[in-house]
């Protein structure tokens, strides 16, 4: 039995969900309003019987008890895996004593910084000697209950404030160092970090404090706001500011609006709009949007009018790093990667828009001002193409001649293209043409003439050494481990094929798309390929990292999977052979010279044209959808039969749903036909 299995025999999916929203039993089977979503009539549905989970309302999907542990918390696969492992009381593997030694003084620093944030807040409240700052505090419009809310904190002008205290709390100097509460010089003396400052608790997705950002609080100090310094615990490229906090209403309204400052955030929560993070440092990473594009679909940049750039230039840009915004970037402002932003809304289907305040005015200021105003400037947010023409084309006179036209055209071309999405690049390229007056034909051949298109990425290599430790019981997923559920081995199919290339996952995509859009009534049915597809949640989390892995410009593909695959995964990966090469070279080791043609003939085989194989993968992904609707389909006349049966209510569905999913599967039937043709002719 493998360890998610084990887990999955331990707990009862009844209970842990019942922990998030109350149950009421329907026949055989439990339902409640969806936590996910707002709703009047239940559409979740609990099944016992099998440890699944779906909503049948707005949500449309469904699960086992990792999903929903992880959808409800916003943790990945491991994150998952270690909470329910613990909850089950299952040790995952032993531990090297380099690895207890190193978790011991994660968790010990991790209390450590939850006890500062406490006690800073705590000193701010109630200290005498904290009255000027509760004052600031108070004139910045801040209340008691958000102080609380956010661990607001101040620290006074003291080299050993924090070192003392924490010194009688047990703690030991090098502790205090490593937490980032205090320095050591060149000549030994430890001191404090922070000296009077106001304390901004800095937390991860899921509520634990990581570091702190200080605002100075006199005016001569500088800097005038200062980090925890990057280290194991701290790391300010993949942290969202507020977002503990804003989760739920960025799932709620799928939408998230990403702002510069801390007391943009606070402000905007305490004004009652909680779908509002902020950015650490002074460009938004690919990281930190990926947080937010699993809740919503909407991302919203709210740039102030500097950071916006007035001044902003297009000068120097380069095709694999383009950044439209450069004012303002010196004293700490939110920079725009306009070419990154562009290449993250087609790679994870975002609609990003860039909100532009008032001149002089950042959000914390006008919300103070005009609270009742944001959700109205909000709305009028710019798409993201809107505003790179714009500002990248402020500066064009009506009389420009054609040379000037196409340098524009070339600075601002990368940029627009900068999308997996054909439709999407199309469409800029046509809206930059209209205001250039240039052809969009002439555009487009440049376009494809210069290279200015992301390549292709490297295919995955056939064969990685084996990770330290993979070989003598880590692995979290034994190779006897899976399940004889229907289906299985086509999802491990699939993954094998998308594992050798990622990027095929784009045609894969791209071709579902098209499939919508011949028939408008099944295209809820025909979205991009994603987790739900797969059955289990292994391999829902090697096809998220297949996902993450187009999803940044740091590596190629092939590169970040081998890189980041975590070590919980490895056993999965190793059972679905990422390419059968090795299986071929095990086998021509050991095989006589009539035998080795044989295999050569098989590697032939496999190793035809990439037409065939991107055929191939397509025709899995089809059959893999029709699975999954069919699985679906039969999930919803079974379980509404049964309430009939017991005398229950029927559940409240949208039975268009169903149509859909027949719809769908038609169409996946006739394009999967044409495929195998296709294949033949070739």
């Amino acid at each position: 039995m493998s360890v998610i299995d084990d887990i999955k025999a331990r707990l009862d999916i009844i209970d842990i969900v019942s922990a998030y929203t109350p149950l009421k039993k329907a026949g055989r089977n439990y339902k409640a309003l969806c936590p996910f979503h707002g709703e009047k009539t239940p559409s979740f549905v609990v099944f016992p019987d099998r440890q699944t989970w779906r909503c049948f309302g707005a949500c449309s999907e469904g699960g086992d008890l990792f999903s929903f542990v992880m959808k409800a918390e916003g943790w990945d696969f491991a994150e998952t895996l270690r909470a329910l492992a613990e909850k089950a009381g299952i040790e995952l593997r032993p531990q090297t004593p380099e690895e207890t030694t190193r978790q011991n003084t994660e968790e010990r620093l991790l209390v450590l910084l939850d006890a500062a944030a406490q006690y800073f807040t705590q000193y701010l409240l109630e200290s005498p000697d904290a009255e000027s700052v509760r004052g600031y505090v108070a004139r910045r419009g801040l209340n008691e209950t958000t102080i609380r809310q956010f661990n607001i904190g101040y620290v006074p002008d003291n080299w050993h404030f924090a070192l003392n205290h924490f010194r009688l709390e047990g703690y030991r100097e090098e502790e205090l160092i490593e937490a980032g509460l205090a320095i050591r010089n060149d000549n030994g003396r430890v001191y404090d970090r922070f000296r009077h400052r106001l304390m901004i608790p800095i937390r991860d997705g899921r509520g634990r404090t990581l570091g702190f950002g200080a605002r100075a609080l006199a005016d001569d100090q500088q800097p005038k706001y200062m980090n925890s310094p990057q280290g194991p615990l701290f790391d300010k490229s993949t942290l969202l500011y507020g977002l503990d906090l804003a989760r739920r209403a960025i799932r709620e309204s799928e939408t998230v609006v990403i702002v510069e400052g801390y007391m943009d955030v606070i402000q905007a929560h305490q004004a009652g709009y909680t779908n509002v993070v902020a950015q650490m440092g002074t460009a938004l990473t690919p990281t930190q949007v990926q947080l937010v594009a699993k809740y919503a679909h909407r991302l919203i940049l709210a740039l102030d009018s500097d950071a916006a750039g007035v001044n902003a230039t297009m000068r120097g840009l380069k095709v694999t790093r383009d950044s439209l915004v450069e004012a303002g970037a010196d004293n700490g402002s939110q920079g725009l990667d306009a070419r990154g932003m562009m290449s993250q809304a087609g790679k994870l289907q975002l609609d990003i828009r860039v909100l532009q305040l008032p001149s002089g005015k950042d959000p914390d200021d006008f919300i103070r001002a005009n609270p009742e105003q944001w959700p109205e400037v909000v709305n009028q947010a710019k798409p993201l193409v809107d505003y790179v023409i714009e500002i990248g084309t402020r500066g064009l006179s009506p009389h420009a001649d054609i040379h000037e036209r196409q340098r524009l055209a070339h600075e601002l071309l990368p940029l627009l293209t900068a999308t997996e999405s054909d439709l999407q690049r199309n469409d800029n390229v046509q809206r930059l043409a209209v205001r250039l007056h240039i052809p969009e034909r002439d555009l487009l051949n440049w376009v494809h003439s210069a290279g200015v298109m992301k390549p292709i990425s490297k295919p995955l290599p056939a064969h990685r050494p084996q990770p330290k430790g993979a070989a003598n019981g880590n692995n979290m997923q034994r190779r006897n481990g899976h399940t004889s559920q229907p289906g299985a081995a086509l999802e491990r199919y699939c993954l094998s094929l998308l594992l050798h290339t990622p990027d095929r996952l784009f045609q894969v995509n791209r071709r579902l798309r098209e499939l919508a859009a011949q028939e408008e009534r099944a295209s809820a049915a025909l979205l991009p390929l994603n987790q739900d597809d797969f059955s289990r949640e292994d391999y829902r989390a090697l096809f998220r990292l297949i996902k993450q892995s187009l999803d940044q410009d740091d590596y190629e593909p092939a590169e970040y999977i081998l890189e980041y695959v975590p070590q919980e995964l490895w056993g999965t990966v190793q059972e679905i052979q990422p390419h059968p090469l090795e299986i071929f070279r095990q086998r021509a080791n050991n095989l006589h010279l009539t035998e080795l043609q044989s295999v050569m003939k098989d590697l032939s085989r496999f190793n035809g044209e990439a037409e065939q194989q991107s055929l191939e993968l397509l025709r899995c992904v089809f059959e893999l959808r029709q699975q999954r609707l069919k699985r679906e389909m039969s999930d919803f006349y079974f379980f509404e039969r049964e309430a009939q049966l017991d005398g229950e209510d029927a559940l409240v569905v949208d039975y268009s749903t169903i149509k859909t999913h027949s719809l769908a599967i038609h169409l996946l039937e006739r394009a999967r036909h044409e495929l195998v043709h296709q294949r033949q002719e070739n």
